[in-house]
């Protein structure tokens, strides 16, 4: 009888912890985009563009001293520039991210 008691406790408890299990929510919530002022804009390319021109100044020093191809490097400052051009076409609004659950339980 004890081991019954012990053992449908453990299992309620187990079931009321996983309750509040982040997985258990709702993770479809739509985030409301800001509207930016020009200035606002402005200032946001601004600092996109000066991470841009890092991002290809650090992919050069790394062609430059051997630890990419110089392909490698093509690739990768155009995977740059597309991303700031969609990040421009979108008005610099923060893409929506996606949960990473299905990596979890693999």
């Amino acid at each position: 009888m004890k081991k019954f008691l012990v053992i449908c406790l453990t299992a309620c408890s187990l079931f009321l912890v996983n309750l509040d299990h982040p997985a258990a929510q709702d993770t479809n919530v739509k985030r409301e985009s800001v509207k930016f002022t020009e200035a606002q804009k402005t200032e946001l390319a601004n600092i996109q563009k000066r991470i841009l021109a890092d991002k290809k100044v650090l992919i050069e020093k790394y062609v430059e001293y051997g630890a990419l191809t110089k392909e490698e490097g093509d690739k990768m400052l155009s995977h740059f520039e597309k991303h700031y051009k969609m990040m421009e076409e979108h008005n610099f609004q923060i893409p929506p991210h996606r949960p990473h659950s299905r990596h979890m339980h693999q």
